[in-house]
């Protein structure tokens, strides 16, 4: 099946070439502007996901337009370092964690034109059209970047009117290549990462999610059950060469990453939701029927929870809602 799949890939980028040779051959004189597409993230078999836009890097002329289409928790911004997602501030006296306003809202509309400087789509609305720009700069490259997931960033080249580029077609091929690339890596990884698991020695220990697989995402739970005894503990560490935040809580909480404050004059104030606050500190002590939420546990974090009675725990993780896992605790010898 594997070299099934590789022959019809090769046979793709092959006639997708063939294909677009004679159109992008074309666009240095082709007055028309061009619209070209790019993927903000991407999705696999397995719980895969990646983190990565498709193509990374793509070549315009200007007045064409690009069109972003995501599909997952990413935003586009022209900037050269990444926003932090939570920061802390007062509201009404009190200190709490709220959603990075510099990320959430958007600073320039959908099909506006882009003349350079920061400029940031804000994150995903449901129902919201794709991100989409009109790109008026002259030639250069200018970078762009997803704040939610570092490393994800891609880069816009514009080049002299006269100088021949790649179809929206062999783009578009491009960027389905380099996803396709990456979630294939990824699978051969999660296979490995499932039989580790089989065969892991200690039930204390779960890793969240993977590391070592580039701009792709494993978003399981390695063991996702795991039997201890009463008293004991259970620790998940997100590995330090993940690309991905996660979370470990019980009951589920979807949909509620944010609490909007109403401030009047001014946009909301956007303080963190039940799906990600951290209600149960790391080295809690937890029985039977009780509700616990780790908060975020970014990539090289940990968190450790003690189970006190028999019985069987279900978690999940609220950002990726089929990452779930079974914690069978047995009466202590």
């Amino acid at each position: 099946m594997r070299k099934y799949f590789k022959w019809v890939l090769a046979a793709a980028v092959m006639f997708g070439a063939a294909a677009g040779l004679f159109s992008s051959q074309l666009m240095a004189q082709d007055a028309e502007p061009q619209a070209f597409t790019v993927m903000a993230g991407g999705h696999g078999p397995g719980n895969v996901e990646v983190l990565a836009f498709a193509p990374q890097s793509l070549q315009v002329h200007r007045g064409d337009s690009i069109t972003w289409v995501v599909t997952g928790f990413h935003n586009i911004h022209f900037e050269n370092e990444p926003q932090p997602l939570v920061v802390m501030s007062e509201v009404n006296g009190q200190m709490m964690p709220l959603l990075n306003s510099a990320i959430a809202f958007p600073t320039i509309e959908t099909n506006a034109a882009y003349q350079g400087g920061d400029a940031n789509s804000g994150l995903p609305v449901e129902g919201a059209p794709p991100f989409s720009l009109v790109i008026d700069l002259e030639p250069g490259t200018y970078s762009y970047l997803c704040d939610i997931h570092p490393g994800m960033a891609g880069t816009v080249t514009v080049v002299a009117d006269d100088v021949t580029i790649p179809s929206p077609s062999q783009t578009t091929l491009q960027g389905a290549g380099e996803l396709g690339a990456t979630i294939g890596a990824a699978s051969v990884t999660l296979l490995e990462l499932e039989n580790q698991a089989i065969a892991q020695a200690d039930p204390h220990q779960v890793q969240l999610g993977s590391g070592g697989t580039g701009r792709a995402t494993i978003n399981e739970l390695f063991p996702f059950t795991t039997v201890i005894k009463a008293g004991e503990s259970v620790t998940w560490t997100n590995p330090a060469d993940s690309v991905e935040p996660h979370l470990v809580g019980w009951p589920p909480v979807r949909g509620q990453d944010v609490a909007p404050i109403e401030v009047e004059g001014q946009p909301p104030i956007l303080a963190m939701g039940p799906t990600l606050l951290p209600l149960t500190p790391s080295e809690s002590a937890i029985a039977l029927g009780e509700a616990f939420a780790s908060g975020i546990i970014e990539p090289g974090q940990s968190y450790t929870l003690t189970f006190t009675e028999p019985g069987v725990y279900s978690y999940t993780c609220n950002i990726h809602p089929a990452m779930n896992g079974t914690v069978v605790v047995q009466p202590a010898a």
